[in-house]
């Protein structure tokens, strides 16, 4: 609960992002942020979000450390040690992340329209 109160707090009318913007930008109206799919998709990756790090994190934690060393004294770059050695052994974790919040992304949003359509306004 303390979550969404703060998201209101931040992205209200007269919150602290609508604040900003309008003193940077000289902007005479607040953005609407709140009730609408810009709002939503705000919430759903702050909800999201701890399932796909700890599904990188546990996949991440298994390379085993000395594999990036050894491809850097190869004579590979930063960069290409990454990508050819710590990024394919992460894929599986990359992977099972994505789909495990996508899955709940779409459980999620599917439900939504018709919680809308039945209320009559706006999210």
């Amino acid at each position: 609960m303390p979550r969404a109160f703060s998201w209101i707090v931040l992205l209200g009318d007269r919150g602290v992002v609508n604040r900003t913007l309008m003193q940077v930008f000289d902007w005479r109206e607040p953005i609407q942020m709140l009730y609408n799919q810009s709002g939503v998709l705000i919430g759903m990756t702050h909800v999201m979000l701890p399932y796909m790090v700890l599904t990188l994190l546990a996949s991440m934690s298994r390379v085993p450390p000395q594999l990036v060393p050894a491809a850097r004294t190869l004579g590979a770059g930063p960069l290409r040690a990454f990508t050819n050695v710590f990024l394919p052994l992460t894929m599986p974790g990359v992977l099972a992340g994505v789909m495990m919040t996508f899955i709940f992304r779409w459980a999620s949003l599917s439900c939504l329209p018709s919680w809308a359509a039945r209320s009559k306004r706006q999210l």
